[in-house]
């Protein structure tokens, strides 16, 4: 009894020991180190690293280790096919940080991997729109918007927000032209990450160093064929980019620029542009349909899913158009992601 008492210490021992060693199925090795990106920052010792495992279109149980002193970890006996990918995340100052996917190149058996974390802070001083981009395309009597806004976060801290609206700390604010509705989101949803505020919404996602991007989409109906898009800036902008099927609208504004016509994929937008825009500028587009062909209705107060034509008419102009524009990012949020 007393040696089996002493083996199971012994086990115990060596499972406390870190890094730890997180043993699945293969011969695959993921192995980094987090890393305070913040001048005079904290130790990132002792930390916990989550990988979630994915295999196919399955989530596995995910695997934890802890970081050494160094703030070292490895991850072990993992599958290297093309099939499985992981994601590494890590929460430090009660933000999480996590890596893009991760997958072995063909023949490889290791991989080594950085995750930078940063102390916090509630100064948004510097913090910008690097670069905004408004999609717009007509259906029948209707406009359909996507919005795509680049944040740049120029220090060495993640900015978690001064603000509280509902418990949460906003990051920045958005406010919605009057009218709009079926507004939808590409990462998140009212209530999660975003939460609805008189005219708008808000961000709860921190700000860290580097770019971090918000997108969403709407719906505008237009009536006897006018359309109106106003609404305040509520950040500092660099660069405003807004983008217009041209269809045959007559578009006026008199805070935008109009720079001629851009071609993707076989059709024509319209250009206009804005630049060095201050929180409390007014954005104005005045729209006039060639023709307005009934469209399918669409209650103003339906809480149903985006409808296609949307995913169509903004989203993929989104990807073709700006995509180019996209930086890699870690993904940081004080939420799990799922």
């Amino acid at each position: 009894m007393r040696n089996k008492g002493l083996l199971s210490a012994a086990i115990l021992c060596l499972l406390s020991l870190s890094p730890v060693l997180v043993l699945a199925q293969g011969d695959g090795i993921i192995q980094g180190r987090v890393v305070n990106g913040t001048v005079g920052g904290g130790s990132t010792e002792g930390l916990e690293v989550t990988l979630r495992v994915f295999h196919g279109q399955s989530e596995a149980e995910p695997l934890i280790t802890t970081t050494d002193a160094q703030g070292r970890f490895r991850f072990e006996g993992l599958a290297v096919n093309s099939d499985s990918g992981y994601r590494a995340r890590v929460s430090y100052r009660d933000v999480v940080y996590s890596t893009g996917l991760l997958t072995f190149e063909p023949g490889g058996s290791e991989l080594a991997i950085e995750i930078p974390v940063y102390e916090t802070t509630t100064d948004d001083e510097g913090i910008v729109v690097e670069r905004a981009h408004i999609f717009i395309t007509a259906s029948g009597t209707r406009l359909l918007v996507a919005e795509l806004h680049v944040f740049f976060n120029p220090g060495d801290r993640t900015f978690i927000g001064k603000e509280e609206v509902q418990g949460q700390r906003a990051t920045s604010r958005f406010l919605l032209p009057q009218g709009s509705y079926n507004l939808a989101f590409d990462d998140g949803s009212l209530g999660g990450r975003f939460l609805g505020t008189r005219g708008g919404f808000i961000d709860t996602e921190p700000l860290w160093p580097g770019t971090t991007s918000v997108m969403f989409r709407y719906v505008l109906d237009c009536k006897a064929g006018d359309c109106s898009l106003i609404k305040d800036v509520t950040h500092p902008t660099s660069n405003l980019n807004v983008l217009i099927a041209d269809t045959g609208a007559r578009v006026d504004s008199n805070r935008l620029t109009f720079e001629g016509k851009m071609e993707a994929q076989g059709d024509h937008y319209l250009n206009y542009v804005g630049h060095n825009l201050v929180p409390g500028d007014r954005l104005d587009l005045r729209l006039r349909l060639p023709q307005a062909v009934p469209a399918p209705a669409v209650s103003p107060k339906s809480n149903s899913s985006i409808p296609p034509w949307i995913v169509l008419g903004g989203v993929v102009t989104v990807l073709v158009l700006a995509y180019p524009f996209w930086r890699q990012r870690v993904r940081a949020s004080r939420h799990n992601h799922t």
